[in-house]
């Protein structure tokens, strides 16, 4: 079944080397922002540019976001990217899809829903220059997080930061995907303290629902608790809070990176008779 609209454009893609830790692997959030940036570069190519969104005085807002990885992205690695609108609802609330590959193997894949604001945060009805632009292609698949068992009364794992100004993005709040990060600190946190490395884990999926923006200078609280397994994974919930404003939910899934198999040693001339 072929997974992508054959008509889509693909849009390249690049990370620099500060989107990959010391196993010169990308982070998840860096996967995440790879894809900000396929859902820009096609926008862009129907003649939504940013400045064009500013002077309409409207944006579209991630609301929730999943994604499921395939393999990790090294460093140095072309990849090209495909998107496409999939659902529109109310004429404000929209669904994307966005596909990450190397050559013809897909890395990553991502659903999102946005909402259509004003630039004052409002909701505001997409007009038919929008439909135009941005046609619907349905009956694609979507991206859903793997099955997993639950585990109760797991300890909750507190932290708190002060986001910088020179953190804010283009609308002037922390961007989408540095939610993620917030969360990847929590779980290596964890995992640092039961005594494992957590340089050695592996994105295995995650989803983000957001609530409320966060700005600038304000304290953020994140919680994070092992909450189940999924095959050879482990999950964890978040809550990512501003004072006692819930400002996003997260749920993300993570492996231990697997030692490579041994290659067989050569078999002797006398291997055969033993």
């Amino acid at each position: 079944m072929n997974t992508v609209p054959p008509e889509t454009l693909t849009f390249p893609v690049s990370l620099q080397r500060h989107a990959f830790g010391p196993r010169l692997v990308a982070r998840a959030g860096d996967v995440w922002r790879a894809m900000q940036d396929v859902v820009v570069d096609q926008s862009a190519s129907v003649g939504w540019t940013p400045e064009r969104y500013v002077q309409a005085n409207t944006m579209f807002v991630v609301r929730t976001m999943t994604v499921r990885h395939h393999r990790e992205v090294r460093i140095g690695e072309a990849m090209l990217g495909r998107t496409w609108p999939s659902r529109a609802r109310r004429q404000m609330l929209f669904t994307r899809q966005v596909r990450l590959f190397a050559g013809d193997e897909m890395l990553a894949g991502a659903s999102q829903e946005w909402a259509y604001l004003s630039r004052d945060l409002q909701p505001t009805r997409a007009g038919p220059e929008i439909f135009e632009a941005f046609k619907l292609i349905e009956g694609y698949p979507e991206v859903d997080l793997p099955s997993f068992v639950s585990q109760a009364d797991q300890p909750l794992h507190v932290f708190d930061f002060t986001t910088w100004h020179g953190w804010m993005d283009p609308h002037g709040h922390a961007n989408h995907a540095a939610y993620i990060d917030y969360c990847d600190e929590g779980v290596a946190r964890v995992v640092a303290e039961e005594g494992a490395d957590p340089q050695r884990l592996v994105p295995v999926a995650e989803t983000v629902h957001f609530r409320a923006a966060i700005g600038a200078g304000e304290l953020i609280t994140v919680e994070t608790k092992a909450s189940g397994h999924a095959q050879q994974a482990r999950v964890f919930e978040h809550r990512i809070l501003s004072g006692d404003r819930v400002c996003a939910t997260a749920t993300t899934v993570r492996a231990p990176l697997l030692p490579s198999p041994r290659p067989s040693p050569p078999r002797g001339e006398g291997d055969a008779q033993r």
